[in-house]
């Protein structure tokens, strides 16, 4: 371990201590409910799985907006980056791959095998009213396939009262973005929306990236024990990359055009003291488009995903010390970018939850998803937890398993392979353990948590001789295993996210000693966010930290490994509330002008500001 990443460990270990004096004239409380987890709703104190909590307005508060700076705050979320905001961006939660890692958004999976989640992680923003719940480890149970590293769920929460804000900043590299957003109350319907506009031209030439994004709720309860609802969210973007620096051959300079929306409806049903329910639709229309060239001849390549989605949940009280969670989902999926090519899926899930005494819990649960295209898979997951009111101490653990279908394009052949209709599904199991310590009045918590993950059957890439295509076939096995550190708390002035994650991610299949990592895994992870604010005043510094990485070298041939060095991150914010709404806000990324390069080839920016004005009450 470094001195660096040892100087983390041991701030995650005495922030909370060194700030507990000022406990008794604190007045901000952490009293965090999730749902993720168990699919219902639960304080922190009795969940038993590992899982965080960032809303759209903290964010705000520490000078952030997108989906991956959001993630970038927690322990076990290694993201990383093809250079400047807008590039193909990745989540390796636990070691996994983005998309064996499920992105939950309005309660609608937005990837898999065939939808890649890497524009929407590259850009995405969540609005001030936006809750952000991350559940780690394997979660195939209740959510399905890809969800072997764990749960991303956004979605919308309600302010409880009218307001409005508008917002624009500017700065480095031509850098410019505006937000509007609004909600409003007429008796039992609520409504908000929100608009946003992103362009900057980077540090790069032709690496332009710009963005608009929308997003609307409607909520209308006739009555006491129905309340039904209607989202909307849509992304358009355009990403200009120049390609990796050390050659324009095997990486050369592309446009990425990206389209995205995402409708769902809901209605919840109180239908007594013992049962509720819930029923969601979803329709998701994905549009990627790529232009680049090799070799001087241009190439263009095309996919349109289409995905209808039904989710049917239900929660009943069989007495009052166990709950069942019960549903059934289906999906309808057609993926196009050389012929359509489609697939349906059908589940069914059951979790029940027992409480044997006040302070403990216990669930099991199993899930049965069948695909048209390679048959069906059973998964399965038991956790346990135990809370000790008088230390405000608990012990946790799960173990579960997980899967990840393989894509259409794996099945049945594309344009860039053949088909391979023999190819099974990615497999892994997985178990961690951990302790959280929670201080008094729900100012915060401390964790610590235990991780193993074993996958099989990982689908690679075969090649082939020219002119014959390639194709996609099962490799072998990987092991990732850590350990998670992390402490979240609101004391006083102090607003704090310090967070530390020790990770091994080996292949257990390779026959190269020097090949066994796992590329873009850092050994050591480390992040820090510290806000202070007193009357009108905000200050805050920010730091993210990658120690021990591998990358590949993808410009020789045969590729080799290297050594793509440490990142260092560091930013500062301020905020002045100037007078009634109004709001002045700057801030500096990469504050020391650090040259880093998060995905081998791709620098990120330099030093850069950026400062902005804010009129609201939200």
């Amino acid at each position: 371990m470094t001195g660096r990443s040892a100087f983390f460990l041991l701030l995650v270990t005495l922030f909370p201590a060194q700030l507990s004096a000022q406990i008794a004239r604190d007045s901000a409380r952490l009293a965090e409910i999730v749902v993720t987890a168990h699919r219902d709703s639960g304080s922190a104190r009795t969940q038993a799985s590992a899982a965080d909590l960032v809303t759209g307005g903290e964010l705000a508060r520490r000078g952030l907006h997108r989906l991956s700076d959001a993630l970038r705050l927690l322990p076990g979320a290694a993201i990383v980056s093809t250079g400047a905001p807008g590039g193909v961006t990745s989540s390796f939660f636990r070691g996994v791959n983005s998309n064996q890692t499920l992105l939950l958004i309005d309660g609608i999976r937005v990837n898999d095998a065939n939808i890649s989640p890497a524009v929407l992680l590259a850009g995405l923003s969540m609005d001030p009213t936006d809750r952000l719940e991350v559940v780690r480890g394997p979660q195939g149970t209740l959510y399905g396939g890809a969800a072997i590293g764990g749960v991303i769920a956004l979605g919308g929460s309600w302010p409880g009262s009218r307001g409005w804000l508008v917002e624009a900043e500017a700065g480095s590299f031509g850098a410019f973005r505006a937000r509007a957003a609004g909600s409003a109350q007429f008796g039992r319907l609520d409504l908000q929306a929100s608009t946003s506009i992103t362009d900057t031209d980077h540090q790069r030439p032709s690496n332009h990236f710009g963005q608009r994004t929308e997003s609307a709720q409607l909520r209308f309860r006739p009555t006491t024990r129905l309340t039904t609802g209607l989202t909307f969210r849509g992304l358009q973007s355009r990403y200009q990359s120049p390609g990796d620096i050390r050659t324009a051959n095997t990486t050369p300079g592309s446009t990425t055009v990206f389209d995205h929306t995402l409708a769902t409806g809901y209605a919840s049903l109180v239908g007594s003291d013992r049962w509720t329910s819930r029923l969601t639709v979803g329709r998701q229309v994905q549009y990627l488009e790529g232009a680049s060239a090799f070799d001087g001849s241009p190439f263009v390549s095309r996919t349109a995903a289409r995905r209808w989605v039904v989710d049917w949940q239900n929660r009943i009280g069989l007495s009052r010390k166990v709950t069942a969670i019960a549903g059934a989902n289906a999906e309808w999926t057609t993926v196009d970018d050389d012929g359509p090519r489609s697939d349906r899926l059908t589940a069914g899930y059951l979790e029940v939850a027992a409480s044997p005494s006040p302070s403990g819990s216990l669930t099991a649960g199993v899930r049965r998803d069948d695909y048209t295209t390679f048959g069906g898979k059973t998964t399965g997951r038991i956790t346990a937890g135990y809370f000790l009111a008088g230390h405000r101490l608990k012990v946790r653990g799960s173990y579960g398993s997980g899967f990840l279908p393989p894509s259409l394009a794996a099945r049945y052949g594309g344009p860039f392979q053949n088909p391979n209709r023999a190819i099974r599904p990615e497999q892994s199991r997985g178990w961690d353990a951990g302790i959280d310590h929670f201080f008094a009045a729900d100012r915060g918590v401390v964790s610590a948590t235990i991780f193993h993950n074993d996958l099989k059957d990982l689908i690679g890439f075969q090649s082939a001789p020219f002119p014959d295509l390639g194709r996609a076939i099962n490799i072998g096995k990987a092991r990732t295993e850590g350990l998670e550190v992390s402490t979240r708390v609101v004391l006083g002035a102090i607003d704090g996210r310090v967070g530390y994650t020790y990770l091994r991610a080996d292949d257990l299949g390779a026959t190269d000693p020097a090949e066994r990592r796992l590329i873009r895994r850092p050994r050591h992870l480390a992040s820090a966010d510290i806000r202070w604010s007193r009357a009108a005043v905000v200050a805050g510094f920010g730091v993210n930290a990658a120690l021990g990485r591998e990358d590949s070298d993808f410009n020789s041939f045969p590729f080799r490994r290297v050594d793509p060095g440490n990142v260092w991150d560091v930013r500062a914010y301020g905020e002045w509330h100037v007078a009634g709404d109004w709001s002045l806000r700057g801030r500096i990324e990469n504050l020391f002008n650090q040259r880093f390069e998060e995905v081998y080839g791709y620098p990120a920016l330099g030093r850069r500001l950026i400062l902005g004005l804010g009129f609201g009450n939200r």
